[in-house]
Formats: structure tokens, sequence, C-alpha cells
């Protein structure tokens, strides 16, 4: 039975079937070109006390290049993003408070599959130390939006010269007044000692 005796039904079917399996087998071969980022945020109960309520897993978000992907770790910080390309990709957590340092992620097509490598992201180099894989990802740190009070240490006012000009100032402030008493008494005594020679010829001499 040719095409042209099937009912205009079966033939729209036919041809509909037919693109499905295109689309199919065209989703396969993009799938065996591309690969999944697999991991987990956690953060450690140290930071756990300086986090606001509300700030925890749930405020983080993981980015892959840039914000080309972005996805949210689920409660227990497990994530996953799908359809990877071949080639190298910066990942990133990002949180309102903690600081997560960088990831390269290097996907490499190997016979038809896609192998997952991860590095510390090194801006000057490209790739720094090797991670696990899938990811293990904790804060390194946390944003200070507020600079800390340096505490006062007596010791840095001798470090700083105009300190100690200051200082030196009001201490002659206060020393002179006693020093010039004993200045004049020492004056008046030299004094004194250079008149007693010259009275005691005139008495020789009478």
């Amino acid at each position: 039975m040719t095409t042209a005796g099937l009912s205009p039904r079966i033939a729209a079917l036919r041809v509909l079937l037919g693109f499905l399996i295109l689309v199919a087998v065209q989703a396969v071969a993009d799938d065996s070109q591309s690969g999944q980022i697999r991991g987990r945020v956690s953060i450690p109960q140290k930071f756990a006390p300086e986090l606001p309520p509300g700030m925890g897993i749930s405020a983080a978000k993981v980015i892959l290049d840039g914000g080309a992907v972005s996805i949210l770790p689920t409660s227990d910080g497990y994530f996953v993003i799908n359809n990877v390309n071949p080639g190298p990709h910066l990942l990133q957590v990002v949180h309102p408070r903690l600081i997560f340092d960088p990831v390269r992620i290097e996907a490499e097509d190997a016979k038809g599959t896609i192998k997952m490598s991860a590095y510390m992201a090194d801006m000057e180099h490209g790739r720094g130390a090797k991670l696990k894989y899938p990811l293990g990802l904790a804060p390194s740190g946390m944003f200070q939006y507020l600079e800390k009070r340096e505490e006062f240490n007596i010791m840095t006012v001798f470090k700083s010269p105009m300190a100690l000009i200051m200082l030196f100032s009001t201490g002659m402030m206060f020393l002179m007044p006693k020093l010039q008493p004993m200045l004049e008494e020492e004056k008046r005594q030299r004094l004194e000692g250079d008149k007693q020679p010259g009275e005691d010829a005139k008495a020789v001499k009478n």
C-alpha cells in the first residue's frame, strides 16, 4: 500500500512519528557529547554561630561560567549540572556571607564519554591543586562587612615620629620651669667664682 492510498490521518501520524524519532536520536547524540558536574556544598560547624538565620545552604547558589548556568543545591547541599560541553569551565559557589574558592572544571571527551577533572582555579596559571571528584566544596572564610577596630596598644605611640616630638615638647614644658632656677644658680656661682680671684688680688696689693 502506498502513502497515497493511506488516509490523511495515518499519513500525518507517520510524519509525526518520524519527527519524534529524529528528535530522540539527536538528543542521544547530544548527551553523548556532553557531561554533568556533580558535587556537594557543605558549611562546617565553625561558621554556623556567625551566620544569621536562613543563611545556611539555602542561601548558596552554584554558577557555571560566570552565570551561564545557575542552580540551587538541595537541602543536603548536593547539586548536578547537566549538558556540560567539553572544554574548561569555571564553577563558583555564591553566598551572601561565606567565601568559596573558585574551581576550574576540565571536561574531556574520552571515547564518546565526558570525563570531568577539577582543580583549584588559579587566575595566573589557569589551574592549581587537583581536587577530588565528585566535588566537595566548603567555604574558606567569611566576608567582613565591618572593619574590626584595632585594639589600642601603647607601644604604637612610640613608633610614631610625630608622637615622639609631641611627648618631647610636653616634657620640656614641665621640666623647664624646674630647671630654670638651677641654671640661674649655676650662673650666679660662676660669676661669683670669676669675681673672687680679682678681689683676692686687690687684697694682696693692699
